[in-house]
């Protein structure tokens, strides 16, 4: 018996200074069962995108501290995670430890997306705003035609102060097979009535005569551009699991009834562009592509009512990510402001661009 008890001690004494060492973990959806003697915590069961979990396991009999030799797994893919670890996307987390063969009760965390704040007027009494308006070159990756209208854009946005004259758009809708296409692209050149490639619009005016021809190009924009802005545009731009949440704001330079709509737009698609020169590989890259609008009957998007000069009106909008492909880290935000005019149809007042997990502030003339 005292041999007996002597090896016992001994075992006993040799796990103790060993600690806890990775156990295996089932390959299943299920996931291991809880073996009931440990304990896993977390700091809080509710926290904001970004805000780092703090796991705490412990001995369910003694309450002895074993954090620092267990392993943290996130039950949707059975993966270690770092303790502590940060969501960047909302939802509900599911995760449990292990501490060698001990295996934890399960820990859920919910995870709420962070609403966008928008950025802080730095000139509230101030209604100069710089103005920008809409194009849309409505494309395609596979239209051999396409090309001229890329190399005419391109040329105009070198030419001088044009690039800061305008926001461009990329309405891929020249055949579905386009990696850069969407449901909502094809919704706005539906609008437009576009049916021969490529076209450029301009605002949301159906009576501007496309051209390839960038002299034409500059004579439209500068027919339509105005030195100061009936309207100016602040919003803010935060990713969500499955959507970017935008809250947008107007403050009007000019008393009338506004609408106002944001796009959202990915960068970075590459597809290989039907009639490029082997000079023009940049083409293959395509940008500004339009992925999702939350309305496009009417393409106007939200009615803000009659906003007085000098006052604002604010809207907030969720904009669905539709495709697992869409790249997320490509993603911005065109928010694009209309108003009334005398004939009863709303035209683009001003437009903006907004990176995601940022802000743009009201543009304001030097």
């Amino acid at each position: 018996m005292k041999i007996f008890k002597y090896f016992t001690l001994v075992a006993l004494v040799a796990a103790t200074f060993v600690g806890c060492k990775k156990a295996e973990v089932a390959d299943d959806k299920k996931g291991p069962d809880a073996t009931g003697d440990i304990t896993l915590t977390v700091v809080s069961n509710t926290i904001d995108v970004n805000t780092p979990i703090e796991f705490i396991v412990t001995d369910s009999e003694s309450g002895d501290d074993l954090t620092s030799s267990s392993t943290i797994y996130n039950k949707s893919d059975f993966k270690a995670v770092e303790n502590p670890f940060t969501p960047t996307l909302d939802g509900t987390y599911k995760f449990y430890a292990t501490c060698g063969d001990s295996i934890s009760n399960e820990v859920e965390v919910v995870v709420n997306a962070v609403k966008p704040e928008l950025p802080q007027d730095p000139d509230s009494a101030n209604t100069s705003f710089k103005h920008r308006i809409l194009l849309v070159d409505h494309t395609g990756n596979t239209c051999s035609f396409c090309p001229k209208m890329m190399a005419a854009l391109k040329e105009v946005s070198e030419t001088e102060d044009y690039h800061s004259k305008f926001h461009e758009a990329m309405a891929h809708t020249y055949a579905q097979t386009d990696p850069a296409t969407s449901s909502t692209a094809y919704s706005i050149s539906g609008f437009f009535g576009v049916t021969a490639y490529p076209t450029l619009t301009y605002n949301f005016d159906k009576s501007i005569v496309s051209s390839t021809n960038a002299e034409v190009i500059k004579q439209n924009i500068d027919a339509l551009w105005k030195s100061e802005a009936e309207v100016g545009i602040a919003a803010a731009a935060n990713l969500a699991s499955q959507s970017v949440l935008v809250k947008a704001e107007i403050k009007a330079a000019v008393a009338g009834e506004y609408r106002i709509n944001a796009w959202l737009l990915e960068d970075g698609i590459y597809a290989e562009q039907a009639g490029a020169s082997s000079s023009q590989s940049w083409m293959s890259t395509h940008n500004n592509a339009i992925r999702y609008a939350p309305v496009t009957d009417p393409i106007t998007g939200y009615d803000l009512g009659a906003v007085e000069a000098g006052h604002t009106a604010e809207k907030e909008m969720t904009l669905k990510i539709e495709k697992s492909k869409w790249n997320r880290d490509n993603f911005k935000v065109m928010v694009i402001a209309s108003k009334k005019g005398s004939n009863g149809n709303y035209d683009v007042a001003n437009v903006a661009i907004c990176p995601i997990n940022s802000n743009v502030a009201y543009d304001y003339n030097n």
